[in-house]
């Protein structure tokens, strides 16, 4: 459930720079990309084993 944040923001920030919001949509899809380093840290350490 907690992975879908990313898909959302994602497309949140799709569709502002789609019209044209390019600042917000920038800043909304690097939360996406921090989002994911995020969830990958925590996930490949703990749950996949591997060392990053």
């Amino acid at each position: 459930m907690y992975m879908f944040l990313p898909f959302l923001t994602a497309f949140i920030g799709l569709v502002l720079v789609w019209f044209e919001k390019r600042l917000a949509g920038l800043i909304v899809l690097a939360l996406t990309v921090g989002i994911l380093l995020v969830w990958f840290q925590f996930h490949a350490t703990d749950h996949l084993n591997i060392s990053l």
